[in-house]
């Protein structure tokens, strides 16, 4: 008994290990090695399309997928992670959606690209349109942002928080749904729910 218990350990343990590789190179999947099954701790090279569990590390590619929690730097043309990411995500497309569904399970780091987009996110986002779902906490930057609540700072030519806000707002046209402590700095200033006055231009508000 004792040696068909220590047996189904070691074979647990080599399981786990097989589950974690610290290479992954991807021609499309499921053309790749190892399988998509794996987590990766260390690099990823998807020469089309890559895909993956979760993964730590270093990721370049075209299309750069991991179905689980992403740390480290994303380098392609498209990076998508369905679960948390820490780090950076460069390319032309940057998406993070957090299949949890989690209101406070928030990515933290920079998206740097065309469009950028994430659930609820601590950080940067650099780009042409900046998409946040829930939550922004820090700054969006581009021609477009958007964002259901905003903490921090939005600049763009239309500026959107569909949510509650705490910041600054600088654009050609911002809106606001609730003003909770802020200033809007622009040519049309919206705020729906409170605030100084519903429109104003160049400067609106509300403490």
């Amino acid at each position: 008994m004792k040696k068909l218990i220590m047996a189904s350990v070691a074979a647990m343990a080599l399981a786990a290990v097989a589950e974690t590789t610290p290479v992954m190179a991807s021609l499309v999947t499921p053309a790749q090695a190892p399988s998509s099954d794996f987590d990766v701790e260390g690099f990823r090279l998807s020469l089309i399309y890559g895909q993956c569990g979760k993964f730590t590390g270093l990721d370049i590619g075209v299309a750069n997928v991991a179905l689980d929690d992403f740390t480290g730097v994303g380098i392609g043309g498209v990076n998508v992670t369905f679960g948390s990411m820490n780090g950076a995500q460069i390319g032309v497309v940057n998406w993070q959606d957090d299949l949890a569904d989690s209101w406070d399970a928030r990515s933290k780091g920079a998206q740097v690209g065309i469009l950028n987009c994430a659930a609820s996110f601590c950080g940067v986002q650099v780009g042409a349109l900046n998409v946040s779902s829930r939550a922004i906490y820090g700054v969006q930057d581009a021609y477009v942002n958007f964002a259901r609540d905003v903490r921090g700072l939005q600049a763009a030519y239309l500026n959107v928080a569909t949510g509650g806000f705490k910041g600054l707002q600088f654009g050609l046209i911002n809106y606001v749904g609730t003003m909770e402590s802020g200033l809007q700095v622009g040519i049309v200033n919206v705020i729906s729910g409170n605030g100084w006055f519903p429109v104003l231009p160049i400067v609106n508000g509300g403490f």
